[in-house]
């Protein structure tokens, strides 16, 4: 009997990309013939003596229906309901990944009135691989939306989705291929990997000569290991809560902000703050409030060696109540003690919300601070955080994207940064590696990949704070130059205090009107913000040229914000400025005499910045001092 076989990706509700050849492909008992029936079209070849087969059908048109029967031997193998349309690869981390359910009281209203039957997702398992897959596990089969379906789908997905049937009229199916808190190096592949020195090493040092069948009981092992050592460090915590413990020898940060900006990119695992503050006399023993940004991973907070309150949810703030008798007049000592999984490490920068409450008075806390790391992450032998292999480079890459190589579809949109902030002068060169390098693979020189900018995330500090989400978002416009890209700018749509923001339907709308004018050739349409073009200095003001400004520029609000000039210092402030003409405003400020450079949304939270086109877009982040 023949043992045929269908990759995963192939079930029941498939949609199949129309307009092209259609590549249908599986395994089946070597030299065995296979009979292949798509809509009733019968194509025939023979299985290879590895016993792969593939077979290729001319052009179906959207909106056709019918069923996939495969038959070799004695044994067939029905797919019903399949349909022809366009179908999307949605890739990235979290803010791509996270499902329509996440916010189902903000969109309850869009998931009661989702049904469509030309709506269609498939959700592709998390997993992570050293060597390309060639099949990929569905978590979800191809699954058609309605009011009890489409909270499992993503939700940029699926309003990217529903945009474009709204314009398109034919089935739309959607690939969901993404994993929340990744980096973009676990995405790329090997070939590509290989410009990235630090990548390649990691991979063939670290990746390569894992046993990954053995993976689970490595991150048992690792898992007793660490918590028989965390209890020993507990133990030795106790002593670094007295108010007279000398910290000198502990390492000097400045708070708040995560570890990895401190000099520690690569740890997670246990660490210790020891936060110095001093309170006026009259404080002694009343009750106060301790605030706190939000901390990554868990946190255990004490003031003056008594617990105050313990946290789980990494970005989320702290709000502490101080019970009487806690606090004394004078120096008071704040300890926390820190477990950081992945990812950032310790406190948010977010000075306003780091701070002390007591008798309706602020005691601000930013300043220096004492850190210790206390007990990195086990390791494996090779080096891997088995804590965190999904953000290792190619493992994702290898397990989700691989194996929907041999896939017909239409394009790929995308949606992740967050992991790669730090790194924003590398994603300059990375990012657009990886579209490159897809696209290789793919066998599409010219295949449309169209990505989310990173939103507002973070307090909306500006000048002269170093902001490396606005420089993440440089490097993501820079990459516009590829030919074939879109970008959809989400910065007025964000949450300082969540980077998982709740307006997910403007994400996938803004995606969608990229496709729409870029991919399917909608003509006379706006499909993004207005664009800097160029400047010209006027008498103490500067005039800014934009490009796509549409039917004209226009201010959400009564005063244009978010604008900020500098001379020939780069020393930059505040800007006021008004609409000009129908693609330029003016900007100055009192303290610029002579303006040279501007910058524009230059924040890791400018939502205040509210300059649109006419169509609604807002415009793209920008800085001239370059």
């Amino acid at each position: 009997m023949a043992a045929i076989r269908l990759p995963q990706l192939f079930t029941d509700n498939m949609v199949i990309q129309h307009g092209s050849k259609m590549h249908v492909w599986g395994t089946a008992t070597p030299k065995e013939k296979v009979s292949v029936s798509l809509f009733g079209n019968l194509v025939e070849t023979v299985a290879k003596a590895d016993g792969s087969w593939e077979v290729w059908f001319r052009d179906k048109l959207a909106g056709q229906r019918g069923e996939l029967i495969v038959t070799s031997g004695m044994e067939s193998i029905k797919l019903k309901n399949i349909i022809a349309g366009e179908v999307w690869i949605c890739s990235g981390q979290s803010n791509m990944e996270f499902p329509l359910s996440s916010f189902k009281g903000y969109y309850e209203k869009e998931i009661k009135s989702s049904a469509n039957n030309w709506i269609r997702y498939a959700t592709v398992q998390n997993l992570y691989s050293n060597r390309e897959e060639m099949d990929a596990a569905l978590r979800i089969g191809w699954t058609q939306v309605d009011e009890n379906t489409v909270g499992n789908c993503s939700a940029v997905a699926y309003f990217f989705a529903r945009k474009l049937y709204e314009r398109l009229k034919v089935p739309i199916g959607i690939i969901i291929s993404s994993w929340g808190g990744t980096p973009a190096q676990a995405w790329m592949d090997e070939t590509g990997i290989k410009d990235f020195a630090n990548y390649a090493k990691a991979y063939d040092k670290g990746i390569k000569p894992l046993d990954f069948s053995k993976l689970n009981e490595l991150k048992q092992k690792s898992e007793e290991a660490f918590r028989q050592k965390s209890s020993v460090v507990a133990a030795s915590f106790k002593e670094y809560l007295q108010t007279g413990y000398d910290d000198s020898s502990w390492e000097e940060v400045t708070l708040p902000g995560v570890w990895e900006n401190a000099g520690h990119p690569d740890f997670d695992g246990l660490a210790a703050y020891r936060i110095s503050f001093t309170l006026p006399p009259g404080s002694a023993g009343k009750e106060a409030v301790l605030h706190l940004p939000a901390i990554d991973d868990i946190d255990s907070t004490y003031i003056n060696g008594q617990l105050i309150g313990t946290h789980r949810v990494w970005n989320e703030l702290r709000t502490y109540k101080i019970g009487q008798g806690v606090l004394k007049d004078g120096k008071n000592m704040l300890t926390i003690w820190v477990e950081d999984g992945q990812g950032g490490g310790g406190l948010n920068n977010d000075p306003a919300n780091y701070y002390i409450e007591i008798q309706n008075n602020k005691i601000p806390l930013k300043g220096t601070a004492r850190l210790k790391l206390l007990l990195p992450l086990e390791q494996s032998a090779s080096g891997v955080n088995l804590s965190s292999v999904q953000n290792s480079p190619c493992v994702l890459f290898n397990a989700m994207i691989a194996p929907l190589l041999p896939l017909s579809f239409r394009g790929v949109i995308w949606y992740q940064g967050e992991s790669n902030v730090s790194q924003y002068e590398e994603y300059r060169t990375l990012f657009p590696a990886m579209i490159t390098r897809w696209r290789k693979r793919f066998g599409k020189d010219d295949m449309p990949f169209l990505f989310a900018q990173l939103s507002s995330y973070n307090p909306a500090v500006t000048e002269p704070v170093v902001s490396e989400w606005a420089l993440l978002r440089e490097a993501q416009t820079m990459t516009l130059q590829l030919p074939n890209t879109g970008m959809a700018v989400t910065t007025d749509v964000g949450d300082q205090f969540d980077i998982h923001p709740i307006r997910k339907k403007e994400v996938g709308e803004r995606l969608a009107a990229n496709a729409i004018t870029k991919v399917y050739g909608a003509k006379n349409e706006i499909a993004s913000g207005p664009v800097f073009n160029s400047t010209n200095a006027i008498v103490q003001a500067m005039q800014v040229f934009f490009d796509d400004a549409g039917s004209g520029l226009m201010i959400k609000g009564e005063n244009l914000k978010g604008f900020s000039l500098a001379g020939e210092d780069k020393v930059f402030y505040p800007a006021n400025g008004t609409i000009y003409g129908v693609n330029s405003v003016i900007i100055s400020s009192d303290k610029v005499k002579d303006p040279v450079y501007v910058r524009y949304a230059w924040a890791d939270a400018p939502l205040e910045a509210n300059l649109y086109n006419k169509e609604g877009f807002p415009a793209i982040p920008f800085r001239t001092d370059k």
